[in-house]
């Protein structure tokens, strides 16, 4: 009879159904959807929303952390949407601050938020820290803990050379971390793998997933940029509205397998100044990349409860994409 039941409740355990989530990062300054990204909130049943509510940089001249670019219309978020506030917080923003400062950036971080809203289930900080930054800013989630209800979640974004080399970046002091599983790649080369995701390059970090200590969520990649490359080096990435218009001819021209086009003559286009001889690299990720960066993390991921995040909504993101194929990626973690 124990040996019945010992087996009925093993087999119980590998069959329980995880409840796996689909939600949205909302990267912009001012919240306003449009009717293409209501749709597919809709249709995936979206019960929540990464909201950036702003970015802290170090001001050129101050010298002090300041918050930038802060979120506008916040008051029209939907209500049957749990917002969740997000703020990115620039690595060099940590590099030279004492412990007193590290304090006052955390009340100073958390009252900026408030002011926005005061009202939220989970809090989420986007930092890339690094072996240098990682004491100021595990104290800085630490005093951010301090400052918060007990039943508000603290999480915070993890990068992968941040699960493969926990002896060097640690393990931050959140409740769960949120895997950024994308921007793989080297920018800086011209000729290199697509630089938002390469298998070959997930591969070398996904083994470390199963250990290690935080439990993950997953955001994956649905956005699309030009490189843009001048005398072979990285002049800056080109993104959203500032798309330029790559089939004019009179401006650019194919290089290759329609990723890379040459520009033809200076000129100015959406506040970007482009140089004859400038190379712009086209990259994103196509549906079966996305499906195949899902099945590769599924394969090396602990079974459990998680939200599935896709980066960003954008209605220019979510029309190269169908319905089901969100709907894949989701299911295929359960």
């Amino acid at each position: 009879m124990i040996r019945y039941f010992l087996a009925f409740s093993i087999f119980f355990v590998s069959c329980k159904k995880t409840n796996i989530e689909a939600s949205f990062y909302y990267w912009k300054t001012k919240f306003n959807l449009s009717q293409t990204e209501k749709k597919i909130l809709k249709e995936l049943n979206t019960k929540a929303l990464y909201v950036r509510f702003f970015d802290v940089d170090i001001s050129e001249e101050s010298g002090k952390p300041l918050p930038v670019a802060v979120l506008e219309g916040v008051d029209s978020i939907p209500r049957n949407i749990n917002c969740i506030p997000v703020v990115f917080i620039t690595n060099r923003t940590f590099l030279n601050l004492n412990k007193g400062q590290v304090a006052l950036l955390a009340k100073n971080s958390v009252s900026k938020i408030n002011s926005i809203k005061n009202n939220y289930a989970e809090l989420q900080f986007d930092c890339d820290w690094s072996g240098k930054t990682k004491e100021n800013y595990f104290f800085f989630l630490e005093e951010v803990k301090k400052l918060i209800p007990k039943d508000v979640m603290l999480t915070c974004t993890i990068r992968l050379h941040q699960v493969k080399y926990t002896f060097k970046t640690g393990v931050p002091p959140a409740s769960r971390g949120m895997l950024m599983f994308y921007n793989m790649g080297d920018l800086g080369n011209i000729n290199g793998e697509n630089s938002i995701y390469s298998s070959k390059i997930a591969e070398k970090y996904t083994s470390f997933l199963k250990t290690y200590e935080l439990p993950l969520d997953m955001a994956l990649p649905i956005f699309k940029w030009y490189v843009h490359y001048r005398n072979n080096s990285v002049a800056g990435l080109i993104t959203k509205n500032e798309m330029p218009k790559i089939n004019d001819t009179i401006l650019f021209s194919q290089q290759e397998n329609n990723t890379k086009f040459n520009v033809k003559t200076d000129h100015l286009e959406n506040g970007i100044f482009y140089k004859k001889g400038d190379v712009l690299k086209y990259e994103t990720i196509s549906k079966e990349q996305l499906i195949e960066a899902a099945e590769l993390l599924q394969q090396n991921l602990k079974k459990e409860d998680r939200k599935i995040v896709f980066y960003d909504l954008d209605e220019n993101n979510i029309n190269y994409y169908e319905k089901e194929t969100f709907e894949k990626v989701v299911a295929g973690f359960n």
